[in-house]
């Protein structure tokens, strides 16, 4: 048999790969072997074996790892310098990937937008400490947003989902909150929120009354989902609003920190979720007042079957958290912060964004059930892509 010398280049390639395999093919008789799919074959010399020397003709060079593992377990022997392949008597069909996953995060250190994420950023109250589902002190989380909707009714506005300030322009939320609205549309976004109900929001600091300056409450001015966003699968759950320019000198409104540099690669066991969202999942009471609560990171594997088990397929770009009793986010928190704290540059404490609330179970805070939440790290050259001064 004639084979071009770009043919034997492949083919050497491949049999270099191949050979560091262990031969793991079920040799039924003299000849007889498996195939990957169970099929039957023959094992015989590579380059006597069409299909297989079909498939290397007609990939694709360089040849994924991918597909070179799948190649490998065809192998049934070794053959002098080559290898004995298992040949089936159909052809192989051997799909290439359209594209090899990623799952390193964006490096964005020398992104053209960098400098519109303010460095002074996500500062932590170190008198505050987060326990169980519990009322937030006024100003611990000043990067907290609101977006307000237009209800069904004439005049109802209505808070449905929150957000995170990252600029003077910009909050930081989750697509499903602001792509393809139905019943309503977004009204505006609100920040140096605290208390819904109180016109003010005031405390006791020294026995002297301490009250914040007023919210502020932002035209919307671009709205910007994921162009990628799955609806059913909550894939790319991650958009922005652009809105109008907030006053970031007071202290009831600061930007969170996004993960850039090191927080990109760190891991960690437990998070802080902040939000109006619903305490009471029987009634579908929703709080008036900001909530936190710390979860523990859920195991990525159990996780991804219980999803599963519900036609839901979860991907490196989303994490879970909690499933614990009565702790977790719930309806009215998406579009929220799932948060770590850090140490800075300047060796002050700090709260980074890791995550959005992305979806969840129906009925929040069962054990075993955890939130899913889309990673930012994964988006930040996206975040900075649409981002402008």
């Amino acid at each position: 048999m004639c084979y071009s010398s770009r043919l034997l280049l492949l083919i050497v390639f491949c049999v270099g790969c191949l050979r560091t395999c262990l031969y793991a093919q079920w040799v039924f008789d003299d000849d007889g072997c498996r195939t990957p799919d169970r099929g039957s074959g023959n094992c015989v010399p590579l380059k006597e074996c069409k299909p297989m020397v079909q498939v290397l003709e007609s990939l694709k060079r360089p040849i994924s790892g991918t597909i070179l593992k799948r190649l490998q377990a065809y192998t049934c022997g070794p053959n002098g310098d080559s290898v004995k392949v298992c040949c089936p008597q159909n052809p192989i069909i051997i799909l290439e990937p359209t594209n090899e996953i990623n799952t390193e995060p964006p490096d964005v250190s020398g992104h053209r937008n960098i400098n519109l994420l303010p460095s002074d950023c996500g500062y932590l109250n170190s008198d505050n400490r987060i326990i169980n589902g519990e009322d937030a002190a006024i100003n611990e989380f000043p990067w907290m947003a609101l977006i307000r909707y237009n209800g069904t009714k004439k005049g109802e506005l209505r808070f449905k989902c929150g957000g995170t300030i990252i600029n003077k322009n910009y909050i930081l939320t989750a697509a499903h909150c602001i792509a393809a609205l139905t019943n309503s549309r977004i009204d505006s976004v609100r920040v140096g929120e605290h208390s819904i109900k109180n016109q003010t929001d005031c405390e006791i600091v020294n026995k002297k009354l301490k009250c914040n300056p007023p919210v502020q409450d932002l035209r919307i001015e671009q709205v910007i989902p994921h162009p990628k966003f799955g609806a059913r699968s909550f894939l790319n759950d991650i958009g922005l609003l652009r809105v109008s320019t907030m006053n970031l000198n007071v202290e009831n409104v600061r930007p969170v920190c996004l993960p850039l540099g090191r927080e990109r690669t760190k891991t960690y066991d437990s998070v802080f979720v902040t939000g109006w969202g619903v305490t009471n999942t029987n009634t579908g009471e929703t709080s008036d007042i900001l909530q936190k609560v710390k979860l523990p990171i859920a195991d990525k594997n159990s996780c991804t079957n219980t999803y599963n088990n519900n036609n839901i397929k979860l991907v490196h770009t989303q994490i879970c958290a909690g499933g614990v009793h009565n702790k977790d986010s719930c309806p009215g928190d998406s579009g929220g912060p799932m948060m770590v704290t850090s140490i800075n540059q300047e060796l002050t404490a700090v709260y980074i964004q890791q995550g959005i609330v992305s979806f969840g179970p129906k009925y929040c805070g069962i054990p075993g059930y955890p939130g899913v939440y889309t990673l930012t790290k994964y988006y930040m050259d996206w975040i900075l892509d649409n981002l402008r001064p």
